[in-house]
């Protein structure tokens, strides 16, 4: 299969999200993301931007911030750049980047967002990652990351096994992590954490 044809698949999975894990508004883990962040002029950072779901919806939000969204794949940037036209955003910026070592001088993030990449990348990539936000982050800005919770209900139980099974190796021990130690590890505290539909976000501060 080659690489154009398997991102499309990729980039419909991630659209499918919305439909069958995030499409109640009121417990989205999108919609507490926008909770979290104002109306002013912020500049955010949108690491591992995939097809720009995330930037989209901030940068159509909130017609005052500035959108910045990095990925290494040029081709999942096609696919964000071609959304963010039909969207007829000029306030949003997507670059191919690595997230570990980004061309950003230090402290110029207001927010930095983290969406659904930590459980997919090993420890040290992590760190890396985690190390370089907190680089680019102002001093008074925040980390903002989404992650996946393992819901208690019974029902959400059987929907959520499908992502237990396509995640990767470590996902479930991921889960079971002690997110303040983890954080903390990576000299990042947190502040607050709204639990969502599947998922959980997570607001940081140096």
């Amino acid at each position: 299969m080659n690489s154009a044809l398997t991102y499309k698949i990729i980039a419909k999975v991630y659209d499918l999200l919305d439909v069958f894990y995030f499409f109640r508004k009121s417990s989205s883990p999108r919609e507490a993301v926008y909770d979290l962040l104002s109306d002013k002029d912020l500049l955010i950072l949108d690491i591992c931007t995939g097809t720009a779901s995330n930037a989209i919806g901030i940068a159509d939000k909130n017609r005052n911030a500035k959108v910045v969204g990095i990925d290494l794949s040029k081709e999942m940037l096609k696919m964000a750049k071609t959304k963010v036209s039909k969207k007829n955003l000029d306030n949003v910026k997507l670059y191919a980047m690595d997230a570990t070592k980004t061309k950003f001088k230090d402290e110029t993030f207001d927010i930095v967002l983290i969406s659904l990449v930590l459980h997919e990348i090993s420890c040290k990539l992590a760190e890396q990652m985690l190390l370089e936000a907190r680089r680019v982050l102002k001093r008074d800005g925040k980390i903002i990351v989404v992650e996946w919770e393992e819901p208690k209900n019974l029902i959400k139980k059987l929907m959520f096994f499908p992502i237990r099974k396509m995640e990767p190796k470590g996902f479930v021990e991921f889960l079971k992590l002690d997110l303040k130690e983890y954080f903390e590890h990576n000299g990042l505290f947190i502040e607050e954490i709204k639990h969502c539909d599947y998922s959980k976000v997570i607001k940081l501060r140096k």
